[in-house]
């Protein structure tokens, strides 16, 4: 199943792609008990009815769809609890930077108003100077998780998608923390749909970015240093996730700041990512 919220910034439907992906059920709409909001849909018990209306889409209404080209997706959640993000989580991101290997989820977040859809601009900030991409696997929450274990953990997940974690170096690094220089509005691009977890391994996904058509960064989730289970394991031991809060798993090498020279984002650019099985992001730098 590829869950998928589309409408204007703050009216976002729940929906399903269908067939080859050109065509959203909205879900309400072809049954009247599943909410029009992805949120919702998560803390309740509604797989079982969404399943039924894709499993014999000829029931559904034409009423009841739209052509996807003629919408907008926001983000898959469009309006995250919480954005959990885990730095130097590549093998060859830590090379590339000449340091150690996390003993350990390294953990920091974004801000809630980061989140944008997967084709959504991404404002370049007055103030900053240093703007940077980041390819990544996004995890949605599906459960409530508290104390999960590492072989528990994918009973507590809702699904996966590609993930932009932008970043202001310059706030970043000056910062000596990296909320803020990760949380500017529109730093997080994610989508283009919640993708079921039985649909996708996640630990064996090619992830690649391109600006401007150069190939940027190209690796595959199995240089992961700290697998999904582990990190929904490491975060849940502390702090209770809720359905809808993401989980961006870190990036790989080929980062524009560690770059030599530094190739970094400019106003005009357009950043293309995506994650195997999991669909493609464009985002124009604005």
């Amino acid at each position: 199943m590829r869950l998928v919220s589309f409408g204007p910034v703050g009216q976002e439907r729940l929906g399903a792609l269908l067939g080859n992906g050109e065509r959203i059920v909205d879900l309400n709409k072809a049954d009247g008990s599943i909410p029009s909001k992805m949120l919702a849909f998560l803390r309740g018990d509604f797989w079982a009815s969404a399943k039924r209306i894709l499993a014999d889409t000829g029931k559904v209404a034409p009423a009841a769809t739209v052509e996807r080209s003629a919408v907008r997706l926001g983000a898959p959640v469009p309006r995250p609890g919480l954005i959990v993000c885990v730095g130097l989580n590549y093998k060859d991101h830590a090379d590339e930077q000449g340091v150690e290997y996390p003993k350990a989820p390294l953990l920091f977040s974004k801000g809630p108003m980061a989140a944008v859809g997967p084709n959504d601009d991404v404002v370049y900030p007055e103030d900053v100077q240093q703007l940077d991409y980041e390819v990544e696997l996004g995890v949605v929450i599906g459960r409530a998780a508290k104390g999960v274990s590492a072989a528990e953990a994918g009973k507590y997940i809702a699904g996966y998608c590609t993930l932009h974690d932008v970043s202001a170096r310059c706030a970043q690094f000056g910062d000596k923390q990296w909320f803020r220089g990760k949380s500017y509005d529109t730093f997080c691009p994610f989508g283009p749909a919640l993708v079921t977890p039985d649909e996708v391994d996640p630990s064996n996904l090619r992830l690649t970015c391109k600006v401007n058509g150069q190939v940027r960064q190209d690796s595959n989730t199995n240089n992961l240093i700290h697998g999904v289970p582990q990190i929904v394991a490491h975060i849940s031991r502390g702090i209770t996730l809720q359905p809808g809060d993401v989980i961006a798993t870190g990036t790989p090498s080929g980062v524009g700041v560690f770059m030599k020279p530094p190739a970094l984002l400019k106003r005009g650019d357009t950043v293309e990512l995506e994650v195997e099985k999991l669909g493609k992001l464009v985002n124009r730098i604005v």
